[in-house]
């Protein structure tokens, strides 16, 4: 236990120097910050950002501002955890928790049957936060690699936001749920859609040990 804390802070520290070296790309966090912790109505949503170029809001990945806007809404009926949507926190124990999430997550759709369906890796993005971590396969295991650079071409990715995650680990909220209600997109060919799609579907819940903060 000791040896992974270790491990964890040095992400960590990590993770830190990381955001001051991407201190002049910082339009994007903040575009989505802002979207992710207005109190306002979603209609008013357009007026905020309507003059804002498209590629600014998109700078994560395609699709990002969409995932956001779902998070918003999810998060105002009650659905998701409303202040976890709120801009990144240098806190260290935040942090900690945000991996410990992702590593559960791995163990979820380890343990799905149809787990043997994934592509060689996919990478996973929190749109709040801009943390990617990739999942892959190594020696027939399934890895998981935090605070990637994000996808590689090519790669298929899952958008979402970590108090989704913490949801589903939880069983409050179901996949279905999250698909039809755009917390959740998955980007790729139809195969790796498919095979994504499929074991999200079959993973079951194995991890509410995970705090919600």
């Amino acid at each position: 236990m000791a040896r992974t804390r270790t491990a964890i802070n040095q992400r960590f520290t990590h993770h830190e120097e990381w955001m001051m070296e991407k201190s002049s790309h910082l339009s994007m966090p903040f575009a989505l910050a802002g979207l992710l912790t207005l109190g306002a109505a979603p209609a008013a949503f357009a007026c905020g950002f309507h003059s804002m170029p498209e590629v600014q809001l998109e700078g994560m990945y395609p699709g990002s501002l969409t995932v956001a806007v779902a998070l918003r809404k999810a998060a105002d009926r009650g659905v998701i955890d409303a202040a976890a949507l709120q801009a990144p926190s240098k806190r260290q124990a935040l942090y900690i928790d945000s991996v410990g999430r992702l590593y559960a997550f791995r163990e979820a759709i380890a343990a799905s049957p149809a787990v043997a369906e994934l592509p060689t890796s996919f990478s996973l993005g929190y749109v709040e936060s801009r943390l990617w971590a990739r999942y892959s396969w190594s020696e027939g295991e399934l890895q998981v690699d935090i605070h990637t650079n994000g996808p590689a071409k090519g790669e298929a990715v899952v958008l979402t936001g970590e108090p989704v995650v913490t949801e589903l680990l939880a069983g409050r909220l179901s996949i279905e749920q999250a698909l039809a209600e755009g917390m959740i997109r998955i980007d790729g060919d139809e195969t790796e859609r498919t095979a994504i799609r499929h074991v999200l579907d079959t993973t079951s819940v194995v991890s509410p040990r995970i705090s919600s903060r």
